[in-house]
């Protein structure tokens, strides 16, 4: 049975006891089920359920191969030849090749995440990608829980002082290329307005970074993960005072002309 309510009577509805407690009651239910969706995209999944790097020659143990691992390895070869000229159409044939197969969003979104750390001028292109799978899929909690889980583990991912000094070097070298793709990939996301209030917190761990003691070659990935940032966040429009007084009081203390330079092209925005 349907009940109409006139006109009048609706504020003394909406403030009726029945109501407020009828609606704090959905809204409690509502943030409990938030959590509970929260959890489970928090929970890492096991890529090698999915056996996509596993190949068997041997007709004898070769078993039939899963629609879902067929459709992952081509999705990784796929990312694997995106460029300037076939984005467009090969995210297009992505996008409708995974179809509403919302059980591997999360692993294609991982999937994406490691190849802009590994490739950071890609990262436009595969932001495109994940604009157009968000439209799909609407999911944001995974994208938000997928930023989290690579941040923590470009943090963890460093040598101890038990490692020999080779093993240290390229533990820094790594952590510093990934906080580069991983920073880059976050400005063009957040332009894409896809996430909110990323970027700067990323900005800060860099210029962080920067004032440690690091070499000429880790300085100058720094200042080139800065450089590539703001090209995507500041393309016509002044970069913020806090930055500026940032960047020339580092510039002040680093002897490297290379460096020095490169600053410059940021705070002049060439």
């Amino acid at each position: 049975m349907t009940i109409h309510y006139s006109v009048e009577s609706l504020p003394n509805l909406f403030l009726s006891e029945q109501f407020i407690s009828d609606k704090n009651e959905y809204e409690q239910h509502a943030r409990e089920l938030d959590q509970v969706n929260k959890f489970l995209n928090s929970i890492e999944i096991n890529r090698n359920y999915y056996r996509t790097g596993i190949v068997v020659k041997n007709p004898r143990y070769k078993k039939k191969v899963s629609d879902d691992t067929s459709l992952l390895k081509s999705f990784r070869t796929s990312l694997n030849k995106m460029s300037s000229i076939n984005y467009l159409q090969l995210c297009s044939d992505l996008v409708k090749g995974l179809g509403n197969k919302h059980h591997l969003y999360p692993l294609i979104i991982q999937l994406i995440f490691e190849q802009a750390l590994l490739h950071h001028t890609y990262c436009k292109y595969y932001c495109y990608l994940v604009e157009q799978l968000h439209k799909q899929f609407n999911n944001l909690s995974v994208i938000e829980t997928q930023i989290d889980i690579t941040y923590t583990s470009i943090r963890k991912d460093v040598s101890t002082q038990d490692d020999s000094e080779y093993s240290q070097l390229c533990s820094k070298n790594k952590s510093i290329d990934q906080l580069i793709g991983y920073s880059i990939f976050l400005a063009e996301l957040e332009m894409k307005q896809i996430i909110v209030n990323k970027v700067e917190p990323s900005i800060q761990t860099i210029l962080e970074q920067m004032n440690l003691n690091l070499s000429e070659d880790e300085l100058y990935k720094c200042v080139l993960c800065l450089y590539n940032i703001f090209k995507v966040i500041y393309p016509d429009k002044p970069i913020k005072q806090e930055y500026i007084d940032q960047l020339s009081e580092i510039k002040s203390t680093i002897k490297f002309m290379k460096i020095k330079f490169k600053i410059m092209d940021i705070l002049e925005q060439r």
